[in-house]
């Protein structure tokens, strides 16, 4: 799988490549748990055995940032009600969140988990990370930025 997130022109330094890396995989594992619904810690040991080297090739680094790809994933499993209700709340009236491709929920719900619960990297980092996140998988980026923008002016109200 070719992601094209790095180009001549964005070149990132490798603890940033890290951190993309490691949403990148979570984005990978959080879709392949939502067909198959079993032990997240199966479908992440599949992953990193038959797809981890390919991202790490394609970024030109050695290991992705563990710490952040564990904590994302763990949050999202233990908040997921929440955060699809927060994904709803934020969708365009005349969108529904079951008209999301599992992709795109899988996206979201990574972004809404460190936007609304981690709050480790400014709402502006997080959302154009996770925009390149969802071109990269072939999302409509105005889309992507209009749902994260809308999710971190309202977090900010609460």
């Amino acid at each position: 799988m070719k992601l094209e997130i790095l180009n001549k022109e964005n070149i990132r330094q490798p603890s940033v490549r890290k951190k993309t890396a490691s949403r990148i995989c979570a984005v990978q594992v959080l879709y392949e748990f939502s067909f198959l619904l079993k032990n997240i810690e199966l479908i992440i040991n599949s992953y990193f055995e038959n797809y981890l080297n390919s991202i790490l090739l394609e970024l030109n680094i050695k290991d992705i940032d563990r710490q952040l790809f564990n904590s994302i994933i763990a949050g999202v499993n233990e908040n997921i009600i929440e955060i699809d209700l927060i994904i709803t709340k934020n969708i365009a009236q005349n969108w529904s969140f079951e008209r999301l491709s599992k992709t795109e929920i899988s996206v979201f719900r990574l972004a809404v988990f460190e936007l609304s619960f981690v709050k480790n990297f400014s709402a502006k980092t997080i959302i154009n990370e996770y925009i390149s996140i969802f071109e990269s998988f072939g999302g409509n980026a105005n889309f992507a930025n209009g749902i994260l923008e809308n999710i971190s002016k309202n977090i900010k109200c609460k």
